[in-house]
């Protein structure tokens, strides 16, 4: 009798949760800018009650409760914000954190969407987990039709700056360098042996990239200025094939789309600027 008794008890609990039935979390706590954005994206801005010093975008989320940056959370800070889910990142502290979260008693999901082949159905789980299906579907469909590989027959030779003064390049197994190649690009930096790589100019020089992609920010004018001079011996800087930037596709989000889209709008300035 007792044995029913808590089964029933747990299929009338599982039925209340938030989250759990269809409808959204009441209060969502986003340890991740990417997650916020995404959150954001599906509707459920009313809903996150703590994020990140990291989270900035939409500019409306930076007045809510933050818990730290996403590398160092504050666990007490979470937990005061009594959250029905907390959502984290697969990347850095995410899935140690979930599982000491969880031993909390705290829901959490965690996102797997690190990578741009993972991304599209990421977002649909992310939507089925806090039962937004609809636009998670949507965005997901957006994100794939972004997605679809360029067809190009001679990919251009690209160094992406994530940082000019000790120069920062995206490597290989970062979703920088996925969208790279989804673009028609070769990175001359998808040998090194990490996805940001510390490359010298000397190497960059030797490698002849005909397209330099750079971040936008008032930080990078001056050490972007002084990197480019020290290059003035490329021809992509003599003839202007460098490229600035949003930080669309620093963030695995919904505005990987509009970072595609200024990816390939940086090819063409290149392949302009190779024609005789």
């Amino acid at each position: 009798m007792r044995l029913i008794f808590l089964s029933i008890f747990c299929v009338v609990l599982l039925a209340v949760a938030p989250g759990f039935a269809g409808e959204p979390p009441r209060r969502i706590v986003s340890l991740a800018p990417s997650l916020t954005e995404l959150a954001c994206a599906l509707g459920l801005e009313k809903n996150l009650v703590g994020v990140t010093t990291f989270c900035d975008r939409p500019v409306s989320v930076k007045g809510k409760p933050t818990v730290g940056g996403p590398a160092n959370p504050s666990l007490e800070a979470v937990l005061s914000l009594r959250p029905d889910v907390v959502l984290v990142d697969e990347e850095g502290v995410g899935s140690n954190l979930a599982k000491r979260l969880q031993k909390l008693g705290i829901r959490t999901v965690v996102f797997h969407g690190s990578r741009l082949d993972k991304l599209a159905a990421a977002v649909r789980q992310l939507g089925q987990e806090l039962g937004v299906p609809q636009p998670a579907n949507q965005l997901a469909a957006r994100i794939e039709q972004a997605l679809k590989p360029l067809k190009t027959i001679l990919p251009v030779r690209t160094l992406f700056v994530i940082w000019p003064d000790p120069l920062v390049a995206a490597g290989p197994g970062s979703l920088l360098d996925d969208a790279m190649k989804l673009s028609g690009m070769t990175n001359i930096a998808g040998d090194a042996r990490s996805g940001y790589p510390r490359l010298s100019l000397e190497a960059v020089i030797s490698r002849n990239p005909q397209l330099i992609i750079a971040g936008q920010g008032e930080k990078l004018v001056g050490p972007m200025k002084r990197m480019l001079n020290h290059l003035n011996s490329l021809d992509t800087v003599k003839q202007g094939r460098v490229c600035i930037v949003s930080d669309a596709l620093y963030r695995p989000g919904p505005r990987i789309p509009e970072g595609i889209a200024e990816l390939r709008g940086c090819l063409e300035l290149a392949r302009k600027g190779q024609r005789p």
